[in-house]
């Protein structure tokens, strides 16, 4: 099982296994997986990735 943070992956993300913020990630089973609205502290959110996904209005 990957270790680290959690960051948001867009489809072409999948096909080139990197995260929104450009970092290269291990791509997960997304039936076993989502993007979580938050981190703890095994698994912390990528806050670059969150603000991407998540903006302000």
């Amino acid at each position: 099982m990957p270790a680290g943070r959690l960051h948001a992956v867009s489809d072409a993300g999948l096909i080139l296994g990197r995260a929104l913020c450009l970092a290269p990630v291990t791509l997960l089973d997304p039936r076993d997986w989502r993007w979580p609205d938050d981190g703890d502290e095994d698994w912390p959110l990528c806050w670059i990735c969150l603000t991407l996904t998540h903006p302000r209005s």
